[in-house]
């Protein structure tokens, strides 16, 4: 079947989407939501058997929806309109919230039911919730809407009147610290990222945006001050607690979301460092952006690096957890990253940021090349990658350096760096790609540039395993598969194998010779008169709207595109 999918942005959701479908034998095609006209056009263009829109922000023309079957993902319980839904639920505190596929119709949110799911709401952040439950949900309500539209009978649930929910601003999420609680507080934030923020004035003295908290239950002070920082975090008093902040972003046109201290340095000085080290224990809620833990044999890291960018800063540090797990008596290293994401490689809103973007370019490369070596550089434990959520360009070849790499069903990777402005790439690709998958599959993998599941990895030899349908099912059955392989007759074996390999002077000449080719590449990306990767970056960071689909996303608009 021809599918034609509307988005605002191709998001995680719509990657997720256009995977299941298409690895189902389904033809997708995409056009982004750039203008009305450009939505006619691409219905036109393409003449699909349905429409779907997993992310928009405006309303689909009747031009378009009266010619074709068009369906709508929304984040919301039936009856729910409008286009905060997910915001509302949270700021709310909704015990039970959903997903419904509706038919485009000429009111907002009010068409026809086709498909809907439920589930449990837990207390996180609404990007989260997104990547996961509404996920998950949509996913099964698109697959079955597919199967019913395919049956050619089926009718739809007319909508009862339900209850519209304006979309949610600022005077909604604004905190007022003497009087809210750190629930309250956390709720704001939660149902505020990744955007818009929390407009605020009191905190630093400035309106700012804030993102991404976590609760603190052992420092306290005054509502709104900032007793301490940690990990570039600060954290802030409430009426009965406090929160950390790990991120912030000025208010105007050209400000981006950064780590708190590269927009506030003179904090460094005013304000008190509460270190814990990554393998300190404790018995209280506070946020740590690295966290290592040992269980038997196996040690366990944990890294919680917003929307998976890895700043220079960052990958040291990770890179020192690592050096210190490498010296603990366990026999297996495991790099869990975080529910939502594995890790997207390079950050480049620091990078953006930075005085002089190529320099810092170039930093935070090298920072990710040299995290890479150490746990490649690794010739006596087995390291595993468990990638609890999707991961996309460096992240991916960060996971491809370990022994074993394991996915959890439903994840997304982007194998690939052109999105980027053509960058070429590092992380040891040019090792870890082939001798997984051969040179012809890994030159197809980096030309696509479009997203993989999880499964699809598998299939291809990516990766050596695919289970788990929530973070924590997959956690657990990795534990089990890495503890039972550690007490396994093979394991040794493995080691030995290993350990010859790590050690000859071939295999350490061949790493080195990847790393420096790989960098002679990046550094004509970063310093050379292509300038495609600094606009890429710009237009990413700064959110550009785009001017029009790329290609590669839009079947329809190739040079040489037949209609049916």
């Amino acid at each position: 079947m021809r599918v034609l999918f509307y988005c605002y942005r191709f998001n995680s959701l719509s990657q997720r989407l256009y995977c299941e479908l298409t690895e189902r034998g389904h033809e997708v095609s995409v056009e982004l939501d750039v203008h009305p006209e450009l939505m006619i056009e691409a219905a036109e263009l393409y003449r699909p058997d349905l429409i779907i829109a997993p992310f928009l922000k405006r309303k689909i023309p009747s031009e378009v929806w009266r010619r074709y079957k068009t369906l709508i993902v929304h984040p919301g319980v039936r009856e729910d309109r409008g286009p905060s839904a997910l915001d509302w639920a949270i700021v709310r505190g909704e015990r039970v919230w959903g997903v419904s596929l509706i038919e485009a119709d000429e009111e907002y949110d009010a068409g026809d039911i086709w498909a809907w799911r439920e589930f449990p709401m837990r207390f996180a952040r609404k990007s989260s919730i997104y990547r996961n439950e509404v996920t998950e949900a949509a996913v099964e309500c698109v697959l079955e809407a597919v199967e019913k539209f395919e049956s050619g009978n089926f009718k739809p649930e007319p909508q009862r009147e339900g209850r519209w929910n304006p979309r949610m601003e600022q005077s909604v999420r604004r905190i007022e610290w003497e009087k809210d609680s750190t629930e309250d507080v956390l709720r704001k934030i939660y149902a505020s990222d990744s955007q818009p923020g929390v407009l605020d004035d009191r905190v630093f003295g400035e309106e700012v945006f804030l993102y991404n908290a976590y609760p603190e239950e052992e420092l306290k002070g005054s509502p709104g001050e900032v007793l301490a920082r940690r990990d570039e975090a600060v954290c802030v008093g409430t009426r009965d607690g406090a929160v950390w902040i790990t991120h912030v972003r000025r208010r105007g046109k050209e400000s981006i979301k950064l780590p708190v201290l590269r927009v506030f340095p003179e904090l460094a000085e005013s304000v008190p460092e509460v270190e814990i080290k990554p393998w300190e224990r404790v018995d209280f809620k506070t946020y740590r952006e690295i966290e290592y833990e040992e269980k038997g044999d196996v040690g366990y890291i944990h890294f919680r690096f917003y929307n998976g960018a890895m700043s220079t800063e960052q990958c040291e540090r990770l890179r020192d957890v690592v050096r210190y797990t490498k010296k603990r008596p366990v026999k297996a290293i495991v790099l869990l990253g975080q529910e939502d994401f594995f890790s997207n490689g390079m950050n480049l809103n620091t990078i953006e940021n930075a005085e002089s973007p190529p320099d810092e370019s170039w930093r935070n490369i090298n920072a990710m090349d040299d995290l890479c070596e150490e746990i490649l550089r690794t010739p006596d434990k087995l390291t595993v990658a468990g990638m609890q959520g999707n991961a996309g360009a460096g992240g991916v070849f960060l996971a491809l350096t370990c022994d074993l790499v394991f996915a959890r069903r439903g994840v997304v990777l982007n194998p690939h760096y052109k999105n980027i402005g053509n960058l070429y790439g590092s992380e040891f690709w040019t090792y870890t790609l082939p001798k997984r998958v051969g040179w012809e599959r890994g030159r197809e993998v980096m030309e696509r540039r479009m997203p993989i599941s999880s499964e699809e990895a598998k299939r291809i030899g990516l990766i050596e395993g695919v289970f788990g349908r929530t973070p924590s099912e997959f956690r657990r059955e990795l534990k089990r598969r890495v503890e039972e392989f550690v007490r396994s007759r093979d394991f040794m074996k493995f080691i030995k194998e290993k350990r010859r390999e790590r050690t000859s002077p071939e295999w350490l000449e061949l790493i080195e010779r990847c790393r420096k080719e790989e960098l002679e590449h990046m550094k004509l990306n970063f310093y050379g008169f292509d300038t495609s990767y600094h606009i890429a970056r710009y237009y990413f960071v700064h959110r550009v709207p785009h001017f029009r689909t790329p290609p590669y996303l839009a079947i329809h608009r190739r040079l040489g595109f037949t209609q049916p």
